[in-house]
């Protein structure tokens, strides 16, 4: 067969196998150049000679090829344009990335503040996904967003196909592993399947500016526990995240784990249960514990320690870094902790020495010498002491002179917690002078006669200079009693009764 012969076949074949869209080849044609009329002119009087025939026919075979190159290269283009998975990786710098089929990275985006420094001078587009997730770990690393007190990462990923999106989240698992591993951190993983299209995580993702995976992963945490506020938790990093999980037994089984989480930037629950018994006088073993778990509130990652004794329940919020007493709440009477302060009140009054080694409080009157002392004043005006059972501490007011005192004693040790002195003005001076007719006790007892008790569970008074009066609070029978009490005359001026 010539070259002839086969140029005729294949010309031949290629018509037969190219569809008959030469009308809408000439209508395109209409509205591009003169030139393409000529070549319908030619198409059309193919069938009078034969040669135009072969012209016509080797012309379209080429155009053929032409459409076949130009289909294919915009078929490859879409496929090497077209998102096949989105890839979320969360620290504290949340950044997502767009990948294609041939894993090659579309697009990197920053969806907050810390992201923007990771991304800082890197082009991540076109580069193998591989190598991104490589310089993306090994900048959080350099930024000090990962070390061996922040240790954890969440990987998340959206692809239509579910075979697809375990092989990545395996895949991712294991090469983020192997990163911090030689940079001698021991990682905690967290990979999950989500979806972009559900509206509200994307709702929540932009109004928070987190990634759809952050924004899942918190949601799943306030579904199981109803006061937690989505607002709150979108604040916290990854590890915060994870260790409150962990702490409060939140189940993420719909996530595929590996490595725990570092808690080694805080105390551990042991020292904050120590800190909130210490604070309430009690140990250990007196208490029926309710709850010690690591919480995050007002900005600030807490321990929440509740427990019962006697019939009062104490709730204590503890700094999970320092092991402050940030928050407390007390409800009821603790009747072990009344018993120690009356058989300290008793012990005092039989002139024997108090022990602070039961936690007891010393009384009103020794707090009050104590500021006296510190205060270098023998004898003071418009004395008031009162008792904070809560914070442990007596606060005790007094006037000397020209000057008014005011000191914080603790109410177990006797230390002299804070002491302020100021200068008095006239009216001061004037109301410090109109003098105090009725004592302390006195108006205890009228109190106590106007209620009908005779032995309350506890009594309080405490002096208001201010408005010359007593505050008188005592408790009896399941019942909380409030009076204020003229410290001129003696008269009950209000009170109040409630039932504990």
């Amino acid at each position: 067969m010539t070259n002839r012969e086969i140029e005729n076949r294949l010309a031949e074949e290629i018509r037969q196998a190219t569809p008959n869209v030469l009308a809408q080849v000439l209508q395109q044609c209409q509205t591009q150049k003169e030139e393409c009329t000529d070549m319908a002119n030619q198409m059309e009087v193919q069938v009078v000679n034969t040669s135009k025939r072969k012209k016509w026919i080797a012309g379209l075979a080429s155009a053929a090829a032409a459409v076949v190159v130009v289909a294919g290269a915009g078929i490859f283009g879409y496929n090497y344009m077209a998102v096949d998975s989105v890839i979320g990786i969360d620290v504290n710098p949340s950044i997502e990335l767009e990948i294609n089929r041939q894993d090659k990275v579309l697009k990197a985006e920053a969806l907050n503040q810390d992201a923007n420094e990771i991304l800082d001078g890197m082009e991540l587009k076109g580069v193998d996904f591989d190598v991104a997730v490589n310089a993306l770990i090994g900048s959080m690393l350099k930024n000090g967003y990962i070390d061996e007190l922040k240790n954890s990462i969440l990987i998340s990923v959206d692809n239509d196909d579910a075979e697809k999106s375990a092989e990545l989240e395996n895949r991712l698992m294991e090469e983020i592993s192997a990163i911090l591993s030689s940079s001698q951190v021991d990682p905690a993983l967290k990979a999950q399947t989500v979806s972009a299209e559900s509206d509200e995580l994307q709702k929540l993702s932009e109004q928070y500016q987190i990634s759809v995976g952050k924004a899942s992963l918190i949601q799943s945490i306030c579904a199981q526990d109803s006061t937690k506020q989505f607002a709150d938790l979108a604040k916290l990093s990854i590890n915060d995240l994870y260790l409150i999980a962990d702490s409060q037994k939140v189940n993420l089984d719909d996530t595929i784990t590996q490595g725990n989480p570092s808690d080694k930037a805080y105390i551990d629950v042991e020292k904050a249960k120590s800190a909130a018994f210490a604070h309430a006088g009690v140990s250990a073993s007196e208490v029926q514990l309710l709850k010690a778990e690591l919480d995050f509130d007002d900005g600030v990652m807490v321990y929440e320690i509740e427990f019962v004794r006697g019939n009062a329940e104490y709730e204590y919020d503890i700094d999970a870094v320092t092991a402050k007493v940030l928050k407390v709440e007390k409800d009821g009477t603790d009747n072990s902790q009344q018993a120690n302060s009356s058989n300290s009140s008793s012990e005092n009054s039989q002139g024997g020495n108090n022990s602070t080694g039961n936690n007891s409080f010393i009384s009103k009157e020794e707090a009050k010498n104590i500021a006296l002392k510190a205060a270098g004043v023998n004898q003071a005006k418009n004395v008031k002491v009162s008792l904070d059972r809560d914070d442990r501490e007596y606060n005790v007011e007094f006037m000397d002179g020209e000057f008014e005192y005011d000191y914080e004693i603790h109410a177990v040790s006797g230390k002299v917690l804070a002491a302020d002195k100021e200068r008095l003005d006239d009216d001061d001076r004037n109301s410090s002078s109109t003098g105090v007719i009725i004592s302390e006790e006195e108006a205890k007892s009228i109190a106590l006669k106007q209620a009908g008790i005779s032995d309350p569970d506890w009594i309080e008074a405490s002096f208001d200079g201010e408005d010359n009066k007593y505050d008188v609070e005592f408790a009896a029978s399941g019942y909380e009693y409030d009076y204020e009490i003229n410290a001129q005359n003696g008269k009950i001026m209000e009170y109040d009764r409630e039932r504990l």
